[in-house]
């Protein structure tokens, strides 16, 4: 290569590519969304709405994916003892090893109801999440559940 080309595929050539590919990706305000002053009553509303769900009958049960690897299931009920429909509900998983500390807290959705439908006040609903990749320091009891987040109707 003569002596004033600089290479196709320098160090600092790449390290701008990288830059303004990542600027170009990258979302603006970084994630944070503009709050009306409705949407936080919405959400503070329910957040004093969350002790209205009850969460029973949980269990675990242990099946095998498509690939074979171990799925557990985390199962259970919830009920709307509230006077509101809620149209989701978000619950966190506490796993716990032998030494009862959280190795994995993870929130997932575990019902959730769409066409303008919902949890009627006092009616139940039964829920199922998976998990494929738990800790190996997990200790095979029942995660502690609770609710994270609803969405009200």
């Amino acid at each position: 290569m003569p002596e004033n080309q600089t290479p196709l595929f320098s160090p600092l050539r790449f390290l701008i590519l990288m830059f303004a590919f990542l600027m170009m990706v990258a979302p603006t305000g970084c994630g944070q969304k503009l709050h009306n002053s409705s949407s936080q009553a919405t959400t503070a509303e329910a957040e004093s709405y969350k002790p209205k769900i009850e969460l029973t009958h949980i269990g675990l049960a242990k099946g095998e994916s498509y690939l074979g690897d171990h799925v557990y299931y985390v199962e259970g009920k919830v009920k709307n003892l509230g006077n509101r429909v809620v149209q989701r509900i978000e619950l966190t998983f506490f796993f716990k090893d032998s030494l009862n500390q959280v190795v994995l807290k993870e929130s997932r959705k575990a019902v959730e109801y769409k066409g303008g439908g919902g949890l009627e006040p006092q009616q139940s609903n039964n829920f199922q999440v998976a998990f494929e990749h738990l800790p190996k320091d997990w200790n095979h009891i029942i995660p502690d559940v609770e609710v994270y987040t609803i969405v009200l109707k």
